[in-house]
């Protein structure tokens, strides 16, 4: 009689890691967009909807540019991101500028400012991403989406 061999736990996918550097130029920029997002699809990163994901690294970036770097092509903005089944996705976005205090940004929500136009993005950022964190005075964000499914 043959026995019955007991199940193996799978395997989880290796864990797909990437950083690069750039200057705060838009066309640099993209290029990387471009690429974290390829890299989540060939990867079958767990992280959900792309267009959200695509939606949080477009502000965040856009960020680091304009804001963080005054769209100076001589300094250098960093993308560093990660992705496995267990943790899902991180990605982090440091530029060279300044800095910033996030608790000083006005609500976006409060009637006094729904005219307004800047202030929206943490706003979008914070409600497609999982976890948001701020370091070294804001010239630093920290994103997260636990694994879920497409």
């Amino acid at each position: 009689m043959a026995r019955k061999q007991p199940a193996r736990a799978a395997r989880a996918a290796p864990a797909v890691e990437f950083e690069r550097s750039f200057p705060a130029r838009p066309a640099a920029a993209d290029a990387v967009l471009r690429e974290v997002l390829q890299s989540l699809r060939q990867s079958r990163c767990p992280c959900g909807d792309l267009d959200e994901v695509r939606l949080a690294l477009r502000e965040a970036l856009n960020n680091a540019l304009k804001h963080g770097s005054q769209l100076d092509p001589e300094k250098k903005v960093q993308v560093r991101w990660r992705c496995d089944t267990r943790d899902g996705f991180s990605i982090t976005v440091r530029d060279e500028g300044g800095g910033f205090d996030p608790m000083e940004v006005p609500d976006p929500t409060l009637p006094e400012n729904l005219e307004r136009f800047s202030g929206r993005g943490l706003y979008m950022i914070q409600g497609l991403m999982d976890h948001v964190e701020f370091r070294d005075h804001g010239r630093e964000i920290h994103m997260r989406r636990r694994p879920r499914r497409r």
